[in-house]
């Protein structure tokens, strides 16, 4: 339970330090990737099996990638993070 509980925090944490691009007339490619790694996280915690944690991986890298798209941001600390998760405790 620790483990989930330092995921989602984790994974939180990392949602937060990627900013969206701050001209509110551009679309920000991040977007629609947020929404579907929202709805993964929620997945994960609802069923928190091996198979929902390697999705919210997924879904957290693919996030961050299109979020580099608003500015130029450095992800690597954060996609460590994210690949430093163990999914095969669930």
């Amino acid at each position: 339970m620790k483990t989930l509980s330092v995921t989602i925090v984790a994974l939180f944490l990392i949602s937060f330090t990627v900013i969206s691009c701050e001209e509110e007339s551009t679309v920000c490619a991040a977007d629609a990737s947020y929404e579907d790694y929202l709805d993964s996280v929620n997945s994960f915690i609802s069923n928190p099996t091996s198979r929902n944690c390697n999705a919210m991986k997924a879904a957290a890298i693919d996030y961050i990638d299109d979020a580099t798209s608003c500015g130029g941001y450095d992800v690597s600390e954060a996609k460590s993070t994210i690949n430093s998760i163990d999914c095969s405790v669930f």
